[in-house]
Protein backbone atom coordinates (compact mmCIF):
# COMPACT_ATOMS: atom_id res chain seq x y z
CA UNK A 1 0.00 0.00 0.00
CA UNK A 2 1.27 3.09 -0.79
CA UNK A 3 1.50 5.57 2.03
CA UNK A 4 0.69 9.74 0.65
CA UNK A 5 2.62 12.44 2.89
CA UNK A 6 0.97 15.86 3.03
CA UNK A 7 3.11 19.09 3.77
CA UNK A 8 1.43 21.90 5.23
CA UNK A 9 1.48 25.11 3.55
CA UNK A 10 2.65 28.14 5.06
CA UNK A 11 -0.87 29.31 5.28
CA UNK A 12 -2.11 26.93 7.37
CA UNK A 13 -2.39 28.36 10.86
CA UNK A 14 -4.41 31.14 9.16
CA UNK A 15 -6.83 28.70 7.52
CA UNK A 16 -6.37 26.91 10.71
CA UNK A 17 -7.89 30.05 12.03
CA UNK A 18 -10.88 30.59 9.76
CA UNK A 19 -12.17 27.19 10.48
CA UNK A 20 -11.66 28.13 14.10
CA UNK A 21 -13.99 30.19 14.10
CA UNK A 22 -16.28 29.31 11.63
CA UNK A 23 -16.78 26.53 14.31
CA UNK A 24 -17.74 29.26 17.07
CA UNK A 25 -20.56 30.67 14.17
CA UNK A 26 -21.77 27.52 13.82
CA UNK A 27 -21.71 26.93 18.00
CA UNK A 28 -23.77 29.97 17.92
CA UNK A 29 -26.16 29.40 15.34
CA UNK A 30 -27.09 25.59 16.91
CA UNK A 31 -27.64 27.43 20.27
CA UNK A 32 -30.10 29.91 19.05
CA UNK A 33 -32.04 27.27 16.98
CA UNK A 34 -32.07 25.32 20.08
CA UNK A 35 -33.68 28.12 21.65
CA UNK A 36 -36.46 28.26 18.92
CA UNK A 37 -36.62 25.13 17.50
CA UNK A 38 -40.18 24.74 19.26
CA UNK A 39 -41.95 27.09 17.16
CA UNK A 40 -43.62 26.47 14.40
CA UNK A 41 -41.01 25.85 11.29
CA UNK A 42 -42.08 25.94 7.19
CA UNK A 43 -40.15 22.92 6.24
CA UNK A 44 -41.02 23.16 2.68
CA UNK A 45 -37.95 25.28 0.80
CA UNK A 46 -38.87 27.27 -2.48
CA UNK A 47 -37.55 25.87 -5.55
CA UNK A 48 -33.75 25.31 -5.89
CA UNK A 49 -31.76 26.25 -8.44
CA UNK A 50 -28.14 25.00 -10.02
CA UNK A 51 -26.15 27.80 -8.06
CA UNK A 52 -27.69 27.13 -4.64
CA UNK A 53 -26.81 23.48 -4.10
CA UNK A 54 -22.96 23.10 -3.95
CA UNK A 55 -23.65 19.42 -4.12
CA UNK A 56 -25.45 18.75 -7.37
CA UNK A 57 -23.93 17.31 -10.01
CA UNK A 58 -21.71 19.36 -12.44
CA UNK A 59 -20.42 18.06 -16.03
CA UNK A 60 -17.05 16.96 -15.75
CA UNK A 61 -14.66 16.62 -19.09
CA UNK A 62 -13.41 13.28 -17.95
CA UNK A 63 -16.39 11.48 -16.47
CA UNK A 64 -16.97 8.51 -17.89
CA UNK A 65 -20.38 7.95 -19.20
CA UNK A 66 -22.05 4.95 -20.76
CA UNK A 67 -24.28 4.94 -23.80
CA UNK A 68 -26.60 2.48 -25.04
CA UNK A 69 -25.55 0.12 -27.70
CA UNK A 70 -29.13 -1.34 -28.76
CA UNK A 71 -30.91 1.02 -30.25
CA UNK A 72 -34.41 -0.27 -29.01
CA UNK A 73 -36.15 3.04 -27.86
CA UNK A 74 -39.21 3.00 -29.80
CA UNK A 75 -42.20 2.95 -26.35
CA UNK A 76 -43.41 5.71 -24.30
CA UNK A 77 -41.96 8.58 -27.15
CA UNK A 78 -43.57 11.39 -24.77
CA UNK A 79 -41.26 10.55 -21.78
CA UNK A 80 -38.31 12.63 -20.28
CA UNK A 81 -35.74 12.13 -17.71
CA UNK A 82 -37.10 15.56 -16.74
CA UNK A 83 -39.51 14.47 -14.21
CA UNK A 84 -36.71 11.25 -12.50
CA UNK A 85 -34.22 14.58 -12.25
CA UNK A 86 -36.40 16.92 -10.04
CA UNK A 87 -37.13 13.50 -8.00
CA UNK A 88 -33.44 12.38 -7.41
CA UNK A 89 -32.31 16.07 -7.01
CA UNK A 90 -34.82 18.56 -5.67
CA UNK A 91 -36.09 18.54 -2.34
CA UNK A 92 -39.33 18.92 -1.06
CA UNK A 93 -38.76 19.87 2.74
CA UNK A 94 -35.57 20.81 4.68
CA UNK A 95 -34.00 19.73 7.51
CA UNK A 96 -32.22 23.12 10.29
CA UNK A 97 -30.39 20.49 11.81
CA UNK A 98 -28.48 18.00 9.27
CA UNK A 99 -25.74 15.99 10.77
CA UNK A 100 -22.73 14.16 8.70
CA UNK A 101 -22.06 10.89 10.70
CA UNK A 102 -19.98 8.09 10.07
CA UNK A 103 -17.62 6.93 7.12
CA UNK A 104 -14.03 6.52 6.38
CA UNK A 105 -11.27 8.62 3.86
CA UNK A 106 -9.14 7.19 1.49
CA UNK A 107 -7.00 9.52 -0.49
CA UNK A 108 -5.35 9.30 -4.16
CA UNK A 109 -3.06 12.32 -3.45
CA UNK A 110 -3.18 15.12 -1.39
CA UNK A 111 -5.91 17.16 -3.27
CA UNK A 112 -7.81 13.95 -4.18
CA UNK A 113 -9.68 12.44 -0.96
CA UNK A 114 -13.39 10.55 -1.09
CA UNK A 115 -15.59 9.25 1.66
CA UNK A 116 -17.43 5.92 1.65
CA UNK A 117 -19.65 4.83 4.55
CA UNK A 118 -20.84 8.00 5.53
CA UNK A 119 -24.61 8.98 6.18
CA UNK A 120 -26.97 11.98 7.14
CA UNK A 121 -29.00 12.42 9.55
CA UNK A 122 -32.08 15.04 10.04
CA UNK A 123 -32.48 16.11 14.14
CA UNK A 124 -35.08 18.48 13.61
CA UNK A 125 -37.35 18.10 16.10
CA UNK A 126 -40.05 16.16 14.88
CA UNK A 127 -37.97 13.66 13.30
CA UNK A 128 -34.91 13.49 15.16
CA UNK A 129 -33.74 10.49 17.04
CA UNK A 130 -33.84 10.50 20.66
CA UNK A 131 -31.16 9.59 22.64
CA UNK A 132 -31.95 6.53 24.98
CA UNK A 133 -35.16 5.94 22.81
CA UNK A 134 -34.21 5.22 19.29
CA UNK A 135 -34.07 2.66 17.16
CA UNK A 136 -31.89 1.81 14.41
CA UNK A 137 -32.17 -0.89 11.51
CA UNK A 138 -29.30 -0.86 9.02
CA UNK A 139 -29.56 -3.49 5.72
CA UNK A 140 -26.48 -3.51 4.04
CA UNK A 141 -23.48 -2.85 6.52
CA UNK A 142 -20.61 -5.15 4.43
CA UNK A 143 -18.01 -4.61 6.69
CA UNK A 144 -18.42 -1.23 7.88
CA UNK A 145 -20.41 -0.18 10.66
CA UNK A 146 -18.53 3.50 11.03
CA UNK A 147 -22.01 4.97 11.03
CA UNK A 148 -23.88 2.23 12.99
CA UNK A 149 -21.06 2.68 15.17
CA UNK A 150 -21.85 6.57 15.56
CA UNK A 151 -25.76 5.92 16.24
CA UNK A 152 -24.77 3.59 18.91
CA UNK A 153 -22.64 6.45 20.58
CA UNK A 154 -26.21 8.60 20.24
CA UNK A 155 -27.51 5.82 22.75
CA UNK A 156 -29.82 4.04 19.97
CA UNK A 157 -30.16 0.45 19.56
CA UNK A 158 -28.99 -0.03 16.28
CA UNK A 159 -29.58 -3.64 14.20
CA UNK A 160 -27.39 -4.27 11.70
CA UNK A 161 -28.14 -6.68 8.56
CA UNK A 162 -26.30 -8.39 5.75
CA UNK A 163 -26.24 -11.36 4.04
CA UNK A 164 -23.20 -11.54 2.85
CA UNK A 165 -20.71 -11.48 5.82
CA UNK A 166 -18.22 -14.38 5.52
CA UNK A 167 -16.89 -13.46 8.68
CA UNK A 168 -19.46 -12.02 11.26
CA UNK A 169 -22.27 -14.43 12.83
CA UNK A 170 -25.58 -13.83 14.33
CA UNK A 171 -25.13 -11.55 17.90
CA UNK A 172 -23.79 -8.42 19.19
CA UNK A 173 -20.98 -7.01 18.07
CA UNK A 174 -20.60 -4.09 20.34
CA UNK A 175 -23.04 -3.34 23.29
CA UNK A 176 -26.24 -1.96 21.53
CA UNK A 177 -25.33 -3.01 18.24
CA UNK A 178 -26.78 -6.14 16.82
CA UNK A 179 -25.59 -8.35 13.91
CA UNK A 180 -27.78 -10.36 11.83
CA UNK A 181 -27.61 -12.33 8.97
CA UNK A 182 -30.41 -11.24 6.68
CA UNK A 183 -31.10 -9.82 3.74
CA UNK A 184 -33.82 -7.11 2.68
CA UNK A 185 -36.52 -8.60 0.01
CA UNK A 186 -39.73 -8.54 -0.94
CA UNK A 187 -40.24 -12.09 0.21
CA UNK A 188 -39.87 -14.41 2.78
CA UNK A 189 -37.38 -16.70 0.78
CA UNK A 190 -33.98 -18.24 1.38
CA UNK A 191 -31.37 -18.52 -1.52
CA UNK A 192 -28.05 -19.24 -2.80
CA UNK A 193 -25.79 -16.11 -4.15
CA UNK A 194 -22.95 -16.08 -5.84
CA UNK A 195 -20.10 -14.20 -3.90
CA UNK A 196 -16.29 -14.22 -5.57
CA UNK A 197 -13.61 -16.24 -3.79
CA UNK A 198 -11.22 -14.22 -2.15
CA UNK A 199 -8.12 -16.95 -2.91
CA UNK A 200 -9.39 -17.08 -6.76
CA UNK A 201 -11.12 -13.30 -8.03
CA UNK A 202 -12.08 -15.72 -11.00
CA UNK A 203 -13.89 -18.21 -9.49
CA UNK A 204 -17.11 -17.69 -7.40
CA UNK A 205 -18.44 -19.07 -4.17
CA UNK A 206 -22.15 -20.42 -3.33
CA UNK A 207 -23.59 -18.60 -0.16
CA UNK A 208 -26.53 -19.83 1.44
CA UNK A 209 -28.72 -16.88 2.41
CA UNK A 210 -32.14 -15.69 3.97
CA UNK A 211 -33.95 -12.94 2.65
CA UNK A 212 -37.01 -11.62 5.21
CA UNK A 213 -39.37 -8.81 4.71
CA UNK A 214 -39.41 -6.00 6.72
CA UNK A 215 -42.57 -6.67 8.80
CA UNK A 216 -41.36 -10.47 8.93
CA UNK A 217 -37.79 -8.44 10.46
CA UNK A 218 -40.23 -6.17 13.13
CA UNK A 219 -42.12 -9.67 13.95
CA UNK A 220 -39.03 -11.73 14.73
CA UNK A 221 -37.02 -8.82 16.51
CA UNK A 222 -40.44 -8.00 18.47
CA UNK A 223 -40.66 -4.40 17.56
CA UNK A 224 -44.13 -4.24 16.35
CA UNK A 225 -45.16 -1.54 18.33
CA UNK A 226 -41.89 0.35 17.98
CA UNK A 227 -40.98 3.33 15.63
CA UNK A 228 -38.27 2.54 13.29
CA UNK A 229 -36.53 6.39 13.54
CA UNK A 230 -33.82 5.38 10.53
CA UNK A 231 -34.22 2.72 8.41
CA UNK A 232 -30.73 2.84 5.96
CA UNK A 233 -31.01 1.50 2.90
CA UNK A 234 -27.62 0.37 0.97
CA UNK A 235 -28.69 -2.54 -0.47
CA UNK A 236 -27.18 -3.11 -4.10
CA UNK A 237 -29.99 -1.84 -6.36
CA UNK A 238 -32.34 -3.88 -4.44
CA UNK A 239 -33.90 -1.11 -2.63
CA UNK A 240 -36.55 -0.74 -5.72
CA UNK A 241 -37.98 -4.44 -5.24
CA UNK A 242 -38.59 -3.33 -1.56
CA UNK A 243 -40.17 -0.29 -2.09
CA UNK A 244 -42.53 -1.59 -5.36
CA UNK A 245 -43.53 -4.60 -2.86
CA UNK A 246 -44.54 -2.31 -0.23
CA UNK A 247 -46.79 -0.05 -2.53
CA UNK A 248 -48.44 -3.25 -4.03
CA UNK A 249 -51.44 -2.47 -1.11
CA UNK A 250 -52.44 0.35 1.66
CA UNK A 251 -51.42 -2.92 3.77
CA UNK A 252 -48.24 -3.52 3.32
CA UNK A 253 -47.29 -0.39 2.84
CA UNK A 254 -48.47 0.84 6.06
CA UNK A 255 -45.39 -0.05 8.11
CA UNK A 256 -43.77 3.04 6.37
CA UNK A 257 -45.64 4.66 9.09
CA UNK A 258 -43.41 3.99 11.88
CA UNK A 259 -40.49 5.04 9.75
CA UNK A 260 -38.85 8.18 10.65
CA UNK A 261 -36.15 8.83 8.55
CA UNK A 262 -34.82 6.64 5.17
CA UNK A 263 -30.95 7.14 4.52
CA UNK A 264 -30.94 5.42 1.07
CA UNK A 265 -28.22 4.90 -1.06
CA UNK A 266 -29.33 5.06 -4.89
CA UNK A 267 -28.29 2.44 -7.98
CA UNK A 268 -29.85 3.16 -10.97
CA UNK A 269 -28.51 0.00 -11.97
CA UNK A 270 -30.85 -0.17 -15.21
CA UNK A 271 -29.62 3.21 -16.60
CA UNK A 272 -26.12 1.58 -17.49
CA UNK A 273 -27.69 -1.29 -19.58
CA UNK A 274 -27.33 -1.58 -23.35
CA UNK A 275 -30.54 -1.82 -24.52
CA UNK A 276 -31.97 1.88 -24.98
CA UNK A 277 -35.36 0.34 -23.78
CA UNK A 278 -34.31 -1.36 -20.69
CA UNK A 279 -32.55 2.50 -19.58
CA UNK A 280 -36.01 4.15 -20.37
CA UNK A 281 -38.24 1.51 -18.70
CA UNK A 282 -35.65 1.87 -15.62
CA UNK A 283 -35.77 5.57 -15.05
CA UNK A 284 -40.11 4.96 -15.50
CA UNK A 285 -39.70 2.70 -12.80
CA UNK A 286 -37.72 5.00 -10.15
CA UNK A 287 -39.75 7.57 -11.09
CA UNK A 288 -42.92 5.90 -10.26
CA UNK A 289 -41.29 4.58 -7.24
CA UNK A 290 -40.07 7.98 -6.11
CA UNK A 291 -43.30 9.32 -6.74
CA UNK A 292 -45.00 7.30 -4.79
CA UNK A 293 -42.42 7.38 -1.46
CA UNK A 294 -43.05 11.33 -1.65
CA UNK A 295 -46.91 10.67 -1.72
CA UNK A 296 -46.40 8.26 1.54
CA UNK A 297 -45.04 11.40 3.30
CA UNK A 298 -41.05 10.97 2.52
CA UNK A 299 -40.02 14.43 1.56
CA UNK A 300 -36.15 14.15 0.11
CA UNK A 301 -34.17 16.25 2.27
CA UNK A 302 -30.65 16.37 1.31
CA UNK A 303 -28.77 14.73 -1.54
CA UNK A 304 -25.00 14.06 -2.65
CA UNK A 305 -23.19 11.75 -5.27
CA UNK A 306 -21.09 9.48 -4.20
CA UNK A 307 -17.86 10.23 -4.39
CA UNK A 308 -15.66 7.39 -3.93
CA UNK A 309 -17.00 5.36 -7.17
CA UNK A 310 -19.29 7.18 -9.89
CA UNK A 311 -21.01 6.21 -13.33
CA UNK A 312 -22.85 8.53 -15.32
CA UNK A 313 -25.30 7.26 -18.55
CA UNK A 314 -26.78 9.06 -21.28
CA UNK A 315 -30.92 8.87 -20.93
CA UNK A 316 -32.74 9.98 -23.98
CA UNK A 317 -29.92 12.85 -24.19
CA UNK A 318 -29.59 13.13 -20.41
CA UNK A 319 -26.76 12.26 -18.50
CA UNK A 320 -27.32 11.02 -15.08
CA UNK A 321 -25.10 9.89 -12.08
CA UNK A 322 -25.80 6.11 -11.21
CA UNK A 323 -24.94 6.06 -7.56
CA UNK A 324 -25.87 8.65 -4.86
CA UNK A 325 -27.18 9.32 -1.40
CA UNK A 326 -30.41 10.60 -0.16
CA UNK A 327 -31.49 10.97 2.97
CA UNK A 328 -36.39 11.12 3.04
CA UNK A 329 -37.77 12.37 6.70
CA UNK A 330 -41.52 11.94 6.85
CA UNK A 331 -43.79 14.79 7.12
CA UNK A 332 -47.76 13.42 6.41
Amino acid sequence: MRTVTCRLSPRSSGTKTLILAGLAVWTIIGALLDVVEREAVNYVDSPWYDWMDKKRYRPLRDRNVTYAKIRDDVASPEWTPKRLVQLLEESSSSCRKMTDLGGSYSCKDCQTCFVDGNKYICFDPDVRPHPGDCLIYSFGVGGEVSWDTAMVHLNCSVYAFDMTSKTWDNGMLIENLHFLALGLGPNNVDADIQMHNETHPNLKDKKKSFFRTLDAVKDFLGHNDRVIDVLKLDIEYAEWDFFESLFRSPEKSRILQDVRQIALEIHLDDLKHESAATRVRGGQRVEQILEELQSHGFHLVHTELNTAFQVFADVRGEVLPLFRESLYVRRP
